[in-house]
């Protein structure tokens, strides 16, 4: 299993961007990436986070509900894909930018 290159410390990744708390309990881990094999390319390359069950399960925060606070994960995990492996690089592996 890779580690995440969005985060070093285990705390919920949108608590911290958002709110800048640093919620450390009930953290779920979540791919960033899913459907057509990306959820196995996320674990690959570290294109995951820790999220607090409200950010990752439940209605309206959750990022499974939630498209806008999705769209911001994938955003950010585009951005370090990009710094860690190249400009270009996260569309050559996963077909598209975000």
């Amino acid at each position: 299993m890779a580690k995440s290159i969005l985060q070093k410390d285990k705390e919920c990744y949108l608590c911290r961007r958002f709110y800048n708390l640093r919620t450390t309990r009930g953290l779920e881990e979540h791919h960033i990436l899913f459907g057509r094999g990306r959820r196995e390319l996320s674990e690959r390359y570290g294109l995951k986070v820790w999220l607090c069950h409200n950010h990752h399960n439940e209605p309206h925060l959750g990022v499974h509900f939630d498209p806008a606070a999705r769209r911001v994960l994938e955003q950010a995990a585009q951005f370090a894909f990009d710094e860690l492996h190249g400009p270009g690089s996260f569309a050559e592996v996963f077909g598209e930018e975000i």
